[in-house]
């Protein structure tokens, strides 16, 4: 199954603002004040871990001011030396203490993690990691470890295909389970619908696409779709469990294609 989201798993997140183009060094209960902030304003925060103020690092943080300068009602900008002990726990909780510096961090309002930029970052990477509400939810809930059914709709309220609720009632399925819904009309993801390969025309009724963590397409299901049949491609795209006698597993063996076809 191919990986269509880049999803990195869920993270801890403590920020704190950088002032122009300088490195500073903040403490753990600043960064963590800071953050809540920028989630509660509805902004994504941009944290730079470095290790020293090389110019590699000094580079980085040029890119990053200088692309998202424009964007500061949207935007926050934040650094943080991992040689400081509180630069080192912010790094601990996003899981980039052992990773190459320096780094750039893109995390969500929701706490979604929507960017990994290590050694260096352009102003593609940085302007594609301020992504829109739908697919920001969806990253969410695949850093979560959930299995994420993407119910499309033509208007405001979406519908759930049947099979999809029973899924929900499936003590092996139902605390893993969310549901985000999508506007097949919303020009602003574009990109996800890209990703989950919809078309809107086939959008006719209960229509869902799952995705599974990291970020796997595993399927499309319609109204006709029944929840062993979802189960079935679910265990087929490797998303089930680790239980070799997995009742799903005759019915994905049987299964060629998935139920509803694109």
């Amino acid at each position: 199954m191919k990986t269509i989201i880049h999803a990195t798993l869920a993270i801890g997140c403590l920020l704190t603002a950088a002032a122009g183009s300088s490195l500073a060094q903040t403490q753990a209960s600043e960064l963590s004040a800071t953050l809540q902030q920028s989630q509660q304003a509805g902004k994504f925060t941009f944290v730079l871990f470095y290790r020293d103020n090389a110019p590699q690092t000094q580079q980085m943080l040029e890119t990053v001011n200088q692309t998202l300068a424009a964007r500061s009602q949207q935007v926050t900008i934040a650094t943080a030396n991992v040689a400081s002990p509180a630069g080192q726990e912010m790094a601990e909780k996003f899981r980039v203490s052992r990773a190459p510096m320096p780094m750039t961090v893109a995390v969500a309002p929701n706490g979604a993690v929507t960017g990994l930029f290590s050694r260096q970052v352009t102003k593609a990477g940085l302007d594609a990691a301020i992504v829109p509400p739908v697919m920001m939810e969806c990253m969410k809930q695949l850093q979560d470890q959930k299995l994420v059914f993407v119910c499309l709709t033509r208007s405001e309220q979406a519908s759930v295909p049947t099979g999809v609720r029973t899924m929900q009632l499936d003590p092996l399925f139902k605390d893993r389970i969310a549901l985000v819904g999508l506007n097949v009309e919303d020009a602003a993801e574009t990109k996800l619908m890209q990703q989950l390969k919809v078309n809107a025309e086939q959008v006719q009724g209960p229509y869902a696409a799952l995705i599974a963590p990291p970020g796997v397409l595993v399927g499309h299901f319609n109204s006709a779709s029944t929840a062993d049949q979802i189960a079935a491609a679910i265990h087929k795209a490797g998303k089930c469990c680790e239980d070799p006698n997995c009742k799903h597993a005759a019915s994905a063996e049987a299964s060629q294609s998935t139920p509803a076809r694109r």
